[in-house]
């Protein structure tokens, strides 16, 4: 029992969970009846769902998943201890489910920061499918999404009609996972929508001005600029087909 009793300590102090487990674990398969190993065993489970806890309550998600993790692989066992442990599988469970939920939260805020907002959006992907009804996913998703609308409305309002085309373009080709997560979304698609032509009609409108004035690769440019938001916009590719063509004849003549 000593034995074990420190191997547990020594192994929990290292991190090393399943070995904290199973310096009791083994010994109890070998003789569960023998006198205060179950009661000890149960303690020492116990200690280790504390730590899953405290490092869960600090916000250290990894650890505390990792340590959800062994306690859940190991659950079948448990229910053999006698009185048995204080927290169940489902307590498990749930406290797995909110660590994957902040680590792909935190993982979707880095990609946002870092500009890859289609990232950003489908970190969320995998979890969707496994919790298709946890309203603290949804909420988390919900508040990335009004995030990443701000940044397309400041785009539009500073000028930048081809970062909130993007935007918009984005958000309205991820619209049907966002009404599944809510009755009522932040932003409508008719909202999305109307953006969306807002900035296509601005940088048309610019494309074409510059157009006129004989500046063809700044035309082309803008042009190009809207292709990538709306690709099958067959009036500006036309355009930008007859800019380069015309701008093509003009650098052959120098």
């Amino acid at each position: 029992m000593k034995t074990a009793a420190a191997e547990s300590r020594q192994a929990l102090a290292a991190g090393d969970f399943q070995r904290a487990i199973d310096a009791y674990k083994v010994p109890f398969k070998r003789d569960p009846h023998r006198k205060g190993l179950a009661a000890a065993y149960a303690r020492a489970v116990g200690e280790i769902y504390l730590a899953a806890e405290h490092a869960r309550g600090r916000q250290d998600f990894v650890l505390a998943a990792r340590i959800y993790h062994v306690l859940l692989d190991n659950s079948p066992d448990f229910k053999n201890l006698a009185g048995g442990v204080s927290f169940s599988k489902g307590d498990l469970e749930a406290g797995l489910r909110d660590c994957r939920i902040a680590l792909v939260d935190a993982q979707a805020r880095q990609e946002m920061k870092a500009g890859n907002l289609a990232k950003a959006l489908g970190s969320y992907t995998p979890l969707f499918k496994e919790y298709p009804r946890d309203s603290g996913l949804s909420s988390r998703y919900l508040r990335i999404v009004q995030d990443i609308e701000a940044l397309g409305d400041k785009a539009r309002a500073d000028g930048n009609f081809a970062q909130a085309g993007l935007i918009f373009a984005l958000l309205l080709e991820n619209f049907p996972a966002l009404e599944e997560r809510q009755a009522a979304p932040p932003l409508t698609r008719a909202e999305l929508a109307a953006g969306l032509a807002l900035c296509r009609e601005s940088l048309t409108k610019t494309g074409l001005s510059e157009y006129r004035n004989g500046n063809l690769a700044k035309a082309i440019a803008v042009w190009e600029s809207l292709l990538v938001f709306d690709p099958d916009n067959a009036e500006i590719k036309k355009a930008v087909e007859t800019a380069k063509t015309q701008l093509n004849e003009i650098l052959k003549k120098k």
